[in-house]
C-alpha cells in the first residue's frame, strides 16, 4: 500500500517518478522493505529507477515509515493497509494496482507438543471466525486464502 498525507498531489504510483517526491521505505531487512522491493521489480527498469532516486529513507520498521510521513519529512510511503488505517485521518491510502501487490499471508498454528493445545486451537478458530475474524477485517487484514 502507498500511504501519503491527506489532500496529497500523489494519486498514483507514477506521481512517485516526479523529481522532488520524498519517499520513505522499509529497509531491505525488514518485511515491509522487502515486500516493497518485489512490487519495484514488477515496474519497467525506468519507473523503478526513478521511483527508487526519490527514497529519502529507509525505515527499520513500518512505525518509522508512517511517522515520516505524518511529521510532513516525507510525500509517501510504503506500508501495510492496516498502517493507514491505524493513522487515524492522519494518512490515506493510494490503491497500487493489483498485479503489483505481492501477497503477504500470515499465518497461525498450534505448536506440537503445547501444554495447552485446546486453547490455542480455540484461539485459531477466533481467528477464523466470530469476533477475533471480525476484529482483524475491521483493521484492514483480508479473509485467508
Amino acid at each position: 500500500m502507498l500511504a501519503v498525507a491527506p489532500g496529497s498531489k500523489i494519486t498514483r504510483l507514477a506521481d512517485l517518478e516526479r523529481s522532488g517526491v520524498a519517499i520513505a521505505m522499509g529497509s531491505p531487512s525488514v518485511p515491509v522493505g522487502a515486500y516493497t522491493r518485489a512490487l519495484l521489480l514488477r515496474l519497467p527498469n525506468a519507473e523503478r529507477l526513478a521511483i527508487l532516486r526519490n527514497v529519502r529513507s529507509s525505515e527499520p520498521d513500518v512505525a518509522g515509515v508512517i511517522g515520516k510521513l505524518t511529521e510532513g519529512a516525507v510525500d509517501a510511503g510504503f506500508v501495510y493497509v492496516t498502517d493507514v488505517k491505524a493513522a487515524k485521518g492522519k494518512a490515506q491510502a493510494v490503491e497500487l494496482p493489483r498485479s503489483l501487490r505481492p501477497d503477504v499471508v500470515y499465518e497461525a498454528a498450534v505448536v506440537k507438543g503445547s501444554k495447552h493445545a485446546d486453547r490455542a486451537r480455540a484461539f485459531v478458530r477466533g481467528l477464523l471466525s466470530g469476533n477475533g475474524a471480525a476484529a482483524l477485517r475491521s483493521a484492514g487484514f483480508a479473509p485467508p486464502p
